[in-house]
């Protein structure tokens, strides 16, 4: 018992530090993002997120933590399922765990489709908002096209590719790797269920020979 309690306090102790770096990190791009302070020098981790960043743009700060809390709570399913069969408690763990991956999978694809729709709105409008017809035809196609680009048309599009690919990914990821566990597990389940229900039937049942055996019986 007591060893038990000093694996959940060391489990407990790592999660925090591991939380408080993510934020940490997570308020850096935040503030990089805004402009606020600035990344510099050429290591491979900050050329990386330049070049994300670039691509993403601000959604990169709803897809970060999204994602992060998908493999949170990846590693918590794996966990509760490695548990269940001896402990049967951790049956709400699991439905919670693996009910938080369809959210976050969800929200993965749900920035994706309210990025593109902001952005190419924040680029059609920054783009030919307010232009005459005589200054688009001095533009021509070529430079409305440019302007578009230049205001994020192909960020809005990169947010599409990186929600939908990225949604299917988690999704995938969670079949092939804990979808065997998952189908034990709703077995296991059926199985207790009907176990369940057999007793109360022969719970059902005695109770009627009970009282069966002290009814009067007619003479």
């Amino acid at each position: 018992m007591r060893r038990t309690r000093i694996v959940r306090s060391g489990g407990i102790i790592l999660l925090v530090a591991f939380l408080t770096i993510v934020l940490s990190a997570f308020l850096l791009l935040t503030l990089n993002q805004t402009g606020i302070i600035a990344f510099t020098g050429g290591g491979w981790l900050i050329n990386s997120y330049n070049i994300i960043a670039g691509y993403l743009g601000y959604s990169v700060l709803f897809f970060v933590p999204v994602l992060f809390g998908y493999f949170l709570f990846f590693a918590f399913l794996k966990t509760s399922l490695s548990r269940f069969q001896s402990d049967p408690k951790e049956l709400d763990n699991v439905r919670f765990y693996s009910g938080g991956m369809e959210m976050f999978i969800t929200l993965f694809f749900g920035i994706g489709v309210l990025f593109t729709a902001w952005g190419l709105q924040n680029a059609l409008v920054s783009a030919i908002g307010g232009v005459t017809k005589t200054e688009a035809g001095e533009l021509g196609a070529w430079g409305i096209l440019q302007r578009l680009v230049d205001n994020g048309i192909l960020i809005a599009l990169w947010t599409t590719i990186v929600g939908g690919v990225g949604g299917y990914l988690m999704r995938l990821a969670k079949h092939f790797f804990l979808g065997r566990e998952l189908i034990r597990f709703s077995s296991r389940r059926m199985e207790q269920d009907k176990m369940r229900f057999f007793e109360s039937l022969e719970s059902i049942k005695l109770h009627l020979e009970q009282i069966e055996e002290h009814m009067p019986r007619n003479l």
